[in-house]
Formats: C-alpha cells, sequence, structure tokens
C-alpha cells in the first residue's frame, strides 16, 4: 500500500508541474496585462524554477521507490491527475470572457508540451534509477 501512495503522490507532483507551465502559458495574456512587457521573461524564470525543483524533489521519491512494474504506471496516471486539476481550475477560476482565452499558436505549443512530457517523465525516471545504488 505504501508503494501505491508513494506512485500516486509522484503522479501528483508530475500532474502538478505540467499544470503549472499550462496555466503559465495560457494565462500569458492576463499577465502582460498585470506586468506588461516584463511577463515573458517572467513566465520562463517561473517556468524554468518550477521545473528544476519538481524535477529534483521527483528523482527523490522516484529513487525511494522499491523496483517493481508497477512503476512503469507513471507514464500514465499523471494523465489522469493533470485532467481532474485541469478541469477543478477551470471551474475556480474560469475565463473572464472569449478575450482572456489563449491564442491558437499558445494551444499548439500547451498540446506540444502535454506529448512531449511522457519523455520527460521518461527522462526523470531513468536518471533516479540511474543515481539508484544496487545491491
Amino acid at each position: 500500500m505504501a508503494h501505491f501512495l508513494k506512485l500516486q503522490s509522484i503522479s501528483i507532483l508530475l500532474a502538478v508541474l505540467l499544470l503549472l507551465n499550462i496555466q503559465l502559458l495560457a494565462n500569458s495574456g492576463r499577465l502582460y496585462l498585470i506586468m506588461g512587457n516584463i511577463y515573458m521573461m517572467v513566465i520562463t524564470a517561473i517556468g524554468l524554477v518550477s521545473l528544476v525543483l519538481f524535477t529534483r524533489v521527483i528523482i527523490k521519491r522516484v529513487r525511494q521507490l522499491a523496483t517493481s512494474t508497477w512503476n512503469l504506471s507513471l507514464y500514465v496516471l499523471w494523465l489522469a491527475y493533470l485532467t481532474l486539476f485541469t478541469y477543478v481550475w477551470t471551474r475556480i477560476v474560469p475565463a473572464p470572457g472569449e478575450a482572456a482565452w489563449p491564442s491558437r499558436v499558445v494551444g499548439l505549443l500547451i498540446i506540444a508540451l502535454t506529448f512531449t512530457f511522457p519523455l520527460y517523465v521518461f527522462i526523470v525516471h531513468i536518471v533516479a534509477r540511474s543515481k539508484q545504488r544496487t545491491t
């Protein structure tokens, strides 16, 4: 049961990481209205800092997992949590109008980010396993 909960917590961390970056991109128009021309540097800085911090935490959590074939479920579990968190986010903070929706290009970037995210999960998983001590 502990292994299952650890897998779930890692999946939640992965989903929150992707959700944060998606919401930064999707709300870039709103951030521009608040911050002005510096908004792109702020989005980039927050995205990279979150990527580095979450990666370090996820690697530590994956290293604590026992070797099991259930670890491969990490490649799919984050998608369910991302869907749930995105739904909750859109209900808590709805778009004020059609003008606040992201442009088509931002939508394509979000789709590309979502499709390449399993590659990120794979790389983090491999790095965590390579740093793990073998007995």
